[in-house]
């Protein structure tokens, strides 16, 4: 059986799960996004950068930009 992964996105209610694979792109995604973000593992609150072997749910948080 494929290794899954549970998505939240901050702001958003409902929780997605992925395969490892698709969870890894979505990391990849927004390390390259000029604007960026942070993806945390929800278990330890820990920001992380890569997908460990226990992973098993992470959040996205969406960097906000203010201007004045």
């Amino acid at each position: 059986m494929e290794r899954m992964i549970k998505i939240h996105i901050l702001g958003k209610e409902e929780v997605e799960e992925v395969t490892l694979q698709e969870a890894e792109r979505i990391l990849e995604n927004i390390q390259n996004d000029p604007i960026g973000g942070l993806v945390v593992d929800v278990k330890t609150g820990k920001v992380i950068w890569q997908i460990g072997p226990d992973v098993e749910e992470i959040k996205i948080l969406e960097q906000w930009l203010g201007g004045g």
